[in-house]
């Protein structure tokens, strides 16, 4: 019986040049949204969400190099906050510096935001259609409102639900 080797494959990974600069890098791994301004990173995620590049010989958080890249050094003490609560977002216009403190608070403000969003949207009595619903969906940090009617849907007559074709 032979030994074979198997060949080892690499994983078609994106990767970008160790000579690129860090501006360079960043918008290779990042992808901007239209609808929200979020500018998605696409390299390598931490376990906790927040991306992640190696720059000069260690690794450090992406939104926190987008943000040093257009603002400067980040004063010691202070955070980022996510102003779009976006993890992955790498926009340093959607970055605030503030304390824990500052950050704890905004993620409170923004659960209680969605709890009293899903309370409104559960009371929401139809005005103008018995059938229609309010509805609030969040994407990104946007909020979008409107009324949606809700139908059962049955399949059309004479073809008993199969495929498109009718009964013979």
């Amino acid at each position: 019986m032979s030994t074979r080797r198997v060949p080892k494959v690499r994983s078609k990974r994106p990767y970008c040049k160790s000579t690129w600069s860090l501006a360079e890098r960043i918008a290779y791994y990042s992808k901007p949204e239209a609808l929200t301004g979020c500018h998605i990173w696409n390299g390598r995620l931490r376990p906790n969400g927040y991306g992640d590049l190696r720059y000069e010989g260690r690794t450090r958080l992406a939104h926190r190099l987008a943000w040093t890249l257009k603002h400067g050094p980040i004063p010691e003490g202070m955070i980022l906050c996510h102003r779009c609560d976006v993890r992955r977002c790498v926009n340093p216009d959607h970055l605030a510096l503030g304390t824990r403190a500052d950050n704890n608070a905004d993620i409170k403000a923004a659960r209680l935001r969605l709890a009293d969003a899903r309370e409104a949207t559960a009371q929401a009595a139809p005005a103008f259609d018995p059938g229609a619903a309010a509805i609030r969906i969040f994407v990104g940090g946007v909020e979008m409102r409107g009324r949606v009617l809700i139908e059962a849907a049955s399949p059309p007559a004479g073809n008993g639900g199969k495929n498109g074709t009718s009964a013979s």
